[in-house]
């Protein structure tokens, strides 16, 4: 699929309609811009969700931990603590 679009005076592009519905976009979706080979290339960006966690949930999940003391080695070992 090919379509054409504008660059305004503020650098925005409008993406025609028929190639946001071809890829799902919605408003808000998050893209990514590259510059490949002298091409401006958009994709879809993955956004996977962050959860920060609290001193009382750290504690909740070392409380209700399954691995055994040797398993904890290493892991610790592989992550180089």
């Amino acid at each position: 699929m090919k379509a054409l679009t504008s660059l305004s005076k503020r650098g925005q592009i409008t993406l025609p309609a028929e190639v946001r519905r071809a890829l799902g976009l919605k408003p808000g979706d998050t893209l990514v811009v590259r510059v490949e080979a002298g091409r401006v290339v958009l994709e879809p960006a993955v956004v996977l969700p962050v959860e920060l966690y609290t001193e009382e949930r750290i504690r909740e999940f070392a409380e209700n931990a399954q691995a055994t003391p040797e398993e904890l080695d290493a892991f610790r070992r592989a992550w180089g603590l």
